[in-house]
């Protein structure tokens, strides 16, 4: 008998690291695109290839996730920065000052119009510099717990696993409506101004949205002594003055 001894190939690592590369461009491209994992399999069971199945999709969308978190981190430091050498080069006394009071706008978004949208944005920018100093995503929605909902039993999901397991990596934050969003979300940010971005909102320019700024002087966030003033765009109110007149002349048209 004749035994033949065939030598074990040895394994290229740098395939093992561009197959995991190639499966994050994947998660990334997809989700930028608006699409999820059912996207995914759909668009490549057309081109008829192979697709990672949702774990690994999941996975790889987690790993994203921190790293934003990181780079955000990074860059609004940078930003903070730059925001307080801008106010330091208007008013050299701010120098040793370890809290500084600045102006800015702030306004809200959604994912979609109607008020009715599952995700939030709150975005605040330094008025001096133009420079972004927090923003803050709200979500109403967390896939992961959808999921997990659909495919585990009831008594696993009213587990310790199926509830607190997932607490620190839930996309889900809030429980409001969604017009609720713009206001919650700006208390957050005000609220850790001074710990994260050594400033106090005490200015805050808007489009007129009169039920958010009467939420943060309720909640007095730098106390009963600094009140935070309130400063109308002009463009937004130039805006809704001009509706008001269209609509005005329109209705007069129809009774003449």
């Amino acid at each position: 008998m004749i035994v033949t001894l065939v030598q074990r190939p040895e394994i290229d690592e740098r395939i093992i690291f561009d197959s995991l590369d190639q499966e994050v461009e994947t998660s990334s491209s997809t989700v930028n695109s608006g699409r999820g994992h059912a996207a995914l399999e759909t668009f490549s069971s057309v081109l008829n290839m192979p697709t990672m199945d949702r774990k690994t999709f999941a996975k790889c969308m987690h790993n994203l996730s921190v790293k934003n978190k990181e780079v955000k981190k990074k860059m609004l430091e940078m930003s903070r920065q730059a925001a307080r050498e801008a106010h330091v080069k208007v008013d050299a006394s701010l120098k040793n000052q370890e809290i500084i009071d600045v102006s800015v706008s702030y306004d809200g978004t959604w994912q979609k119009r109607g008020h009715t949208s599952n995700l939030g944005l709150g975005i605040i920018i330094d008025i001096l510099s133009g420079l972004v100093l927090d923003f803050e995503i709200l979500s109403k929605y967390c896939h992961n717990c959808v999921v997990a909902g659909r495919d585990m039993e009831s008594i696993v999901r009213s587990s310790t696993y199926g509830k607190k397991g997932h607490a620190d990596e839930c996309d889900k934050n809030f429980d409001g409506t969604s017009r609720a969003m713009e206001m919650h979300a700006a208390l957050i940010m005000w609220r850790r101004s001074i710990s994260d971005c050594q400033m106090r909102f005490v200015s805050m320019l808007s489009d007129g949205d009169s039920k958010t700024f009467q939420f943060w002087s309720d909640n007095k966030i730098y106390g009963s002594d600094i009140k935070i003033e309130k400063e109308e765009c002009l463009n937004h109110i130039a805006k809704r003055l001009g509706t008001s007149l269209r609509n005005k002349v329109k209705e007069w048209k129809v009774k003449m």
